[in-house]
C-alpha cells in the first residue's frame, strides 16, 4: 500500500500513465475511492482512497494521474473561491493545478489483482461490493 508521508507542499506523490475513474463516494464517511482496472496490462488494479474528504472537483475519469500536494497559496486560494477552511497538508491536486483537487486527509493507494467488480482493499464501501 502507498500511503502519503510528511513531504515538502507542492510535492508530487503519486503517478500513473493508467485510466483511472472516479469509483464510489460514501456521503456518510466521506470516502472516495478512484480505480484503475486491470482489463490491460500491467495485469493489476489501483486503488487510490481519500477519507474524511471536505471538498473536491473531480472529472469522471483520468487517462492518467499525477497526485500533488497544494501549496500554501493555493489552499488559501481555494479557501476564498469556494467560501471552506482549507488546511495546508489537506488540499491534493488531481492532474497538477486547481481544475481538479480533493481536499482530505492524505490519500492512500493499493495495487492488486483485484477486478472491477471485487471488494476494496480499503474495506467495504457502501456500493463497491
Amino acid at each position: 500500500m502507498g500511503e502519503v508521508t510528511p513531504e515538502f507542499t507542492g510535492s508530487e506523490i503519486f503517478r500513473s500513465d493508467r485510466y483511472f475513474r472516479v469509483w464510489q463516494y460514501a456521503v456518510g464517511h466521506r470516502r472516495l475511492l478512484l480505480r484503475s482496472s486491470r482489463d490491460s496490462p500491467p495485469d493489476t488494479r489501483i486503488e487510490i482512497y481519500f477519507a474524511n474528504v471536505d471538498l473536491m472537483l473531480l472529472r469522471p475519469r483520468y487517462d492518467s494521474l499525477v497526485i500533488r500536494r497544494a501549496e500554501d497559496e493555493e489552499c488559501r486560494k481555494t479557501g476564498l473561491d469556494y467560501g471552506v477552511e482549507v488546511k495546508p497538508g489537506r488540499l491534493f491536486l488531481l492532474g497538477g493545478d486547481l481544475r481538479s483537487f480533493v481536499v482530505s486527509a492524505p490519500p492512500q493507494w493499493h495495487e492488486d489483482e483485484g477486478t472491477m467488480d471485487d471488494p476494496s482493499w480499503f474495506g467495504p464501501i457502501r456500493g463497491t461490493h
